[in-house]
């Protein structure tokens, strides 16, 4: 499976960098600490999980600002920023109706955006969700990230992987000495210390608490029963604050689970009956084959490029017609098979083999 890389710009013109992996219906995953889009696509702590969400959908997943392949040299980062990125990188694919996946401090900005455009947000999945920030806390989770908080601008991006290591035995204390070691220099490849030491004072003042009641959209909150990183008692203060929410917990001490653990087949086992796969190609019926065969050519030609993830403007670059013109031929595509999305009609497209 491959994965393919683009950059798009963010409101304050910050380069973002994205990826999209698979095939069938879009999979959005919310922006993370400490990300590559290159390195995490073949290391031994993300690639069961990209594998996994890319085997049905059609995964997009992006840096955000100031990690990875995504601009380093940011003036600003705040939550206000995240949510911005997310924005930037659903509106260039011109997703219409989508899963959000968030996962950690992804859960803060994915609850806002969902909020923000419940129209939007088909479902959500917040998996060991961070919404409120440790500064005034006085938890033992809290108290630990304080110090490392201090830490980072000292130790973040040495040689010496000493510093490094303890994030990584807190975020995979299960892991095996490869596992460790490669998240350890994540965190070099990832960000800078000033970055590093930046993005905790973000997570530190998040309060996302009040919002959580604007979640509109079917939502499904997930618990790591011994998490390390995150307070594993929140998860459930969370579900309860979301309308009509569902809640599991998971039996790890993993905050990025691992691809040996039961807690890793559980979690594919509640993700896959929550978030469901679009049709595939041997469940296409004939009806929806007569409807494509109502396209005339330009329409099918279109909406084959729409298929390969082509935005409205750079299918009027292609052709050499006016954007408007595509607008115009991409809502009689809708009208003739009978969908209400863009995504719906790349879905069937795919999976009649355009």
């Amino acid at each position: 499976m491959d994965q393919r890389i683009a950059f798009v710009r963010s409101r304050d013109n910050t380069h973002i960098a994205y990826a999209l992996s698979g095939e069938g219906a879009p999979l959005v995953k919310a922006g993370t600490w400490m990300t590559h889009l290159q390195h995490d696509w073949d290391s031994p702590v993300w690639v069961h999980w990209l594998r996994f969400l890319s085997e049905r959908h059609t995964l997009v997943r992006y840096d955000p600002r100031g990690c990875g392949l995504s601009q380093t040299d940011v003036e600003q980062i705040s939550l206000q920023d995240w949510v911005d990125d997310l924005e930037a990188v659903a509106d260039r694919l011109e997703l219409e109706h989508f899963p959000l996946l968030g996962m950690s401090q992804g859960a803060a900005v994915a609850v806002e955006y969902a909020a923000r455009h419940p129209d939007r947000v088909s479902q959500l999945v917040l998996y060991a969700p961070l919404i409120t920030g440790w500064r005034n806390s006085q938890h033992p989770v809290s108290q630990r990230w304080r110090m490392m908080e201090e830490l980072a601008l000292a130790g973040w991006g040495d040689e010496n992987l000493a510093f490094p290591s303890m994030f990584a035995h807190l975020f995979i204390p299960g892991g095996t000495p490869e596992q460790i070691q490669w998240y350890a220099e994540l965190q070099r490849k990832s960000a800078s210390k000033h970055v590093a030491a930046r993005m905790m004072n973000v997570l530190a003042e998040l309060r996302l608490f009040h919002r959580l009641k604007d979640v509109k959209c079917p939502t499904l909150v997930i618990q790591v029963s011994d998490d390390q990183v995150i307070r594993p008692e929140s998860a459930p203060g969370i579900a309860s604050e979301i309308p009509g929410s569902h809640f599991a917990s998971l039996n790890s001490r993993n905050h990025i689970l691992l691809a040996d653990e039961p807690a890793w087949d559980d979690f594919k086992n509640l993700f896959s009956k929550y978030i469901p796969a679009g049709k595939t190609p041997s469940s296409a019926p004939q009806a929806d084959v007569r409807r494509l065969d109502e396209l005339s050519q330009r329409e099918r030609q279109i909406l084959a490029q729409m298929a390969r993830g082509q935005t409205n403007q750079q299918i009027a670059d292609s052709l050499f017609i006016s954007e408007k013109t595509v607008r115009n031929h991409v809502t009689r595509i809708f009208e003739k098979l009978d969908v209400h999305s863009r995504a719906q009609a790349i879905v069937l497209a795919r999976d009649l083999g355009l």
